[in-house]
């Protein structure tokens, strides 16, 4: 899992948050987090597989803020 594909999923949760409370179309964000899942799966860390299989993407966009911390 690289950091740019860290930087874009967490951009893209990022953004879906936004849009979800401002009552924007999030389906392209839904595309965009689902094509990077895909991309990262083999190499990231399990929970973060476990929430966005799931679709738990509050989960998920906590652990890579956690993560970014470290």
């Amino acid at each position: 899992m690289t950091t740019q594909k860290i930087t874009e999923l967490q951009t893209a949760l990022e953004e879906m948050m936004t849009r979800i409370d401002s009552g924007d179309d999030i389906s392209d964000q839904l595309i965009s987090i689902h094509q990077l899942s895909t991309e990262i799966e083999s190499s990231a860390p399990k929970m973060l597989t476990h929430y966005l299989q799931r679709r738990s993407y509050t989960k998920a966009l906590d652990f890579l803020k956690d993560y970014n911390s470290i």
